[in-house]
């Protein structure tokens, strides 16, 4: 088990220095390109910090494990906006924006939904399942919420001022596009593996312990695989990137939801147990206090306090699972 923790802890480097990377990259782009910190975050960045329940999810429908898939989406999402949200505005107060608030957060709403609908739909004998077709449903909405996302942005920027659309980096911007590029490859191989090193070996320690499957899939592997959203809010939190922070976090979830298990069914038809209906309540229920608070607080503000409740009610979920 020695060798397990060193694996992890090399892994927590990685992670951070990659975070670090990606966040540069992001916000370079953003302000080489003239787009918004949020349409970056809530797509390339949010495809880039997925990438570890990607390569989860590929792996394990094929060798079929669905507990495995489906709980690793809907643990992340609950992760990303209890966890995540909690921790980065211990750093900094975290900002909503308006259409974070007004569409993305009800967009996300909707994928919890529609996910709960495809789940508790198609019965296999006793069993119900998400199939090829359901599969495809999801990835065609996936591909619909990034064109709308696109479109969104353009919208914006004809009726916008580029002050109020881009903002104000860091001083030592990457010049060549070419940089960015690295930087950008360099953070998206560091959360990579830096994930791959922390959740392998968690779920050896887990296993040793006698974990089920489906509780690996909904805390460690969830977490293990969230630690890129965990890393990379807290430093974009720092950096005062409230957007890019945000616009991953929700575009994260929305991709865990509808890209990873529409991706996870077509590989292999995936077993949807009654248990999961419970954790999507409860993901419904943050998701609609988080846009309440935003929406009565002071700018929109979530503050260090209700921050550090969103911590509590995770910790308290991570328990109520054992």
């Amino acid at each position: 088990m020695i060798w397990e923790i060193i694996f992890i802890i090399i892994g927590f480097i990685l992670l951070v220095k990659g975070a670090d990377l990606l966040v540069k990259a992001a916000s370079s782009i953003a302000k080489k390109f003239g787009l918004s910190e949020m349409l970056i975050g809530l797509t390339i960045v949010a495809v880039g910090t997925s990438l570890p329940e990607i390569f989860i999810t590929i792996t394990s429908a094929i060798d079929g494990h669905s507990d495995l898939i489906i709980g690793n989406a809907i643990g992340s999402c609950i992760c990303n906006f209890l966890f995540v949200i909690g921790l980065s505005s211990l750093v900094r107060p975290v900002k909503f924006d308006n259409r974070i608030i007004k569409r993305h957060l009800p967009i996300s709403i909707g994928a919890m939904a529609l996910l709960l609908f495809l789940g508790n739909t198609t019965k296999l004998g006793q069993t119900h399942i998400i199939d090829r077709w359901q599969g495809i449903i999801l990835l065609l909405c996936t591909a619909s919420y990034i064109i709308y996302t696109i479109y969104e942005e353009k919208k914006l920027k004809n009726k916008q001022m580029d002050d109020e659309i881009i903002k104000d980096v860091e001083s030592k911007q990457l010049k060549s596009i070419w940089g960015v590029i690295i930087f950008f490859l360099l953070g998206i191989l560091g959360l990579k593996f830096g994930s791959d090193f922390v959740v392998d070996n968690s779920i050896l320690i887990a296993q040793r312990l006698g974990l089920s499957e489906r509780l690996i899939g909904m805390t460690v592997v969830a977490i293990g695989t969230a630690l890129p959203e965990i890393i990379t809010g807290i430093i974009a939190a720092r950096k005062n990137e409230g957007d890019l922070l945000l616009g991953n976090i929700t575009g994260s979830n929305i991709l865990n939801l509808w890209l990873l298990i529409g991706l996870g069914a077509i590989i292999n038809p995936l077993t949807f147990t009654t248990d999961f209906n419970s954790s999507l309540f409860i993901l419904i229920a943050v998701t609609i206090y988080l846009q309440f608070i935003a929406t009565i607080n002071k700018n929109n503000e979530l503050d260090r306090k209700r921050g550090f409740l969103l911590i509590i009610v995770y910790i308290i979920y991570l328990l109520s699972m054992l």
